[in-house]
């Protein structure tokens, strides 16, 4: 008779058979699945051409436009000269001049009185245009319709422009919220 109990049963056989056999599976699948992960990728670095990013940012710029006869300023308009809605702001600035055209320190004048155009509010020192402008387009009313200036007065319109929107860009760059008809102080 043969020694059994040095040799391993057949349903130990089996087991080990069908361990083997589930982790040659195992692996085999593993293998199946790195292989296709390199090949996408490999795939993907070869094929993939460079794709430009091409950003071109809004200009937001503005233009004064006046008629001007030597005396006296008429149609103060701004035009926003950008390619996106803006919001307008102007600031007022006086001084005297010489008969050589140079500035005379030693005077002083006040900007004369006159009336603003509809849409416009005076905050502090500035003058704003409570609708956004359209790209293009000139505020819809003067912000001085008629203004005579003393001899050797100049009155300088400087004007500024930003950007519409978000209406927080407005607030932190002005300080100030603006709605139609309507400037307050920015509140963050």
């Amino acid at each position: 008779m043969e020694n059994r109990s040095n040799q391993p049963s057949k349903k130990s056989r089996r087991r080990r058979v069908m361990r083997n056999r589930a982790i040659l599976l195992i692996a085999s699948a593993a293998l199946v699945c790195a292989l296709a992960a390199a090949g996408a990728v490999a795939f993907l670095i070869d094929d993939t051409e460079a794709v430009k990013n091409e950003f071109t940012p809004s200009e937001v710029t503005c233009a004064v436009e006046e008629s001007f006869d030597g005396t006296t300023k008429t149609n103060v308009q701004i035009k926003n000269t950008g390619d996106i809605p803006a919001y307008i702001r102007v600031a007022l600035v006086t001084y005297c001049v010489d008969g050589n055209g140079n500035v005379d320190g030693t005077k002083t004048a006040a900007i004369p009185a006159f009336t603003m155009g509809a849409g416009w509010v005076k905050s502090g020192e500035y003058y704003y245009f409570t609708k956004p402008v359209a790209a293009g387009a000139l505020t819809d009313t003067a912000l001085i319709d008629s203004i005579t200036l003393e001899n050797g007065q100049v009155v300088e319109v400087i004007a500024s422009a930003i950007q519409s929107e978000p209406a927080k860009a407005v607030g932190e760059a002005w300080d100030v919220t603006i709605a139609e008809n309507s400037v307050t102080a920015y509140a963050g």
